[in-house]
C-alpha cells in the first residue's frame, strides 16, 4: 500500500480560508494550511470579489494543492458557506487569511476527537502584532482559563459569556475543529453583516456538539494589526445592529439549551458590552439592548472604560456620563 493510499483510509479534513484583499499574507497563510502534519488535507479559497492579487497568489499554488472558487463580495459568512458546500472532508477547519496555525494542530486535534465523536474541538490563540515573529507570543492565561474539556455545552458557552464572576472571554474562529456532521446538525454561517458572526456560527456549533475537547500543546495565531480601523469599524451603527442580531440569536440559541439563570446573567453580561459601545452611535439600540437586559434579570456589570480616573468618574457619575467624557476628550486629541 503506497503513502496515498494510507492518506486516503484517514479522515479528510477540509481547510477553508474566506478571502478578500488578503494578498499580503495569504501565501504563509496558505503554507501554514498546506503544512500541517495531519496528511489527508483539502485547502479551499473562497475570494470574496478580491481586487487585488489574492486570487492570482492562491492559484500559484496549483490547483491539485489549494482549490480556489469565487463569488462577488458578500462578506465572509457566505464566503465560508460556499467553502463548506465545496467540502468534502469529515471535519473542518476555517482559517482567516493573515492567520496561522501551528503545524501539529490539525492532527492533535483530529486524534482527539476520533476518541470522542461528537465532540467539537479548541486550542489556545497566540495574539500577536503585524510584522512579529508569532512563534515567540504565548497564549493567555485569561483567555485559558476558559479552556476545558466538557460534557455539558451550555454550561461552557454560559462560563464563556461572562457567567462566573462577570469575567467573560472570547475564542477566535480558527482555534475550533469541528465535525461536519455537528456542522450539518447546527447549520451554516448566517450571511448577515454582524462582528460576532463567528460567535453566533459556534454558539451553535458548540450546542449541537456532544461537548469540547480542549487540546493543550497547539495553537492559534492570530494576527493583530495596530494601525488597522477594525476596531472603529466594529462601533459603527451597522456593525453594532448586526452585533445586537447576532446577540438575540445566541441568547435565542442558548435557552433553548438551558433554563439556568446562570446563563441568563452570562446573557446580560454580553448584552452591556454592546450597550456601552452603542451609547454614543445609537441610543435607541442602547434603549433596546437595555430592555433586553432588564427582561434577563439585570446585571450590575459595566465593561471597564479606561485607566483610575475615567473608572471613578464612572463609579460616581455613571457609565452613559463617563462614556461620553471619554469621547469628548479623545475627539480633542
Amino acid at each position: 500500500m503506497g503513502l496515498n493510499d494510507r492518506n486516503m483510509e484517514l479522515p479528510l479534513v477540509s481547510i477553508i480560508l474566506p478571502v478578500y484583499n488578503a494578498e499580503k499574507h495569504l501565501a504563509e497563510t496558505l503554507n501554514s494550511a498546506l503544512n500541517q502534519t495531519w496528511p489527508n488535507k483539502e485547502v479551499i479559497v473562497v475570494d470574496d470579489g478580491s481586487t487585488d492579487q489574492s486570487v492570482a497568489i492562491a492559484k500559484s499554488f496549483g490547483a491539485h494543492r489549494v482549490k480556489v472558487y469565487g463569488q462577488s463580495n458578500k462578506r465572509s459568512g457566505a464566503a465560508r458557506n460556499k467553502g463548506l458546500s465545496e467540502a468534502k472532508g469529515e471535519y473542518i477547519q476555517f482559517l482567516d487569511a493573515d492567520d496561522l496555525l501551528s503545524p501539529d494542530k490539525i492532527e492533535r486535534q483530529i486524534k482527539l476527537l476520533l476518541q470522542h465523536p461528537g465532540k467539537i474541538a479548541v486550542c489556545s490563540t497566540v495574539h500577536f502584532d503585524d510584522n512579529k515573529n508569532p512563534y515567540e507570543g504565548s497564549p493567555s492565561p485569561y483567555e485559558d482559563s476558559f479552556l476545558y474539556d466538557t460534557d455539558n455545552p451550555a454550561e461552557f458557552l454560559t462560563n464563556l459569556y461572562g457567567g462566573k464572576d462577570d469575567r467573560g472571554s472570547m475564542i477566535q474562529t480558527n482555534a475550533w475543529l469541528t465535525p461536519a456532521g455537528v456542522i450539518k446538525k447546527a447549520g451554516y454561517w448566517s450571511e448577515f453583516y454582524s462582528p460576532d458572526d463567528d460567535g453566533e456560527f459556534f454558539c451553535r456549533a458548540v450546542l449541537a456538539s456532544s461537548g469540547i475537547i480542549y487540546t493543550k500543546g497547539c495553537f492559534n495565531y492570530y494576527r493583530k494589526y495596530k494601525s488597522d480601523n477594525n476596531l472603529a469599524a466594529i462601533k459603527t451603527k451597522q456593525a453594532l445592529q448586526g452585533k445586537f442580531k447576532s446577540f438575540l440569536l445566541k441568547k435565542q440559541h442558548l435557552l433553548n439549551a438551558t433554563d439556568d439563570e446562570i446563563a441568563k446573567k452570562a446573557l446580560a453580561h454580553s448584552a452591556m458590552e454592546i450597550a456601552v459601545d452603542a451609547w454614543l452611535v445609537d441610543k435607541e439600540l442602547t434603549s433596546e439592548i437595555l430592555k433586553v437586559i432588564e427582561d434577563l434579570g439585570g446585571t450590575d456589570y459595566v465593561p471597564t472604560l479606561g485607566g483610575k480616573r475615567i473608572e471613578l468618574i464612572k463609579k460616581i457619575f455613571g457609565w452613559k456620563f463617563a462614556r461620553k467624557l471619554q469621547h469628548i476628550v479623545q475627539s480633542r486629541n
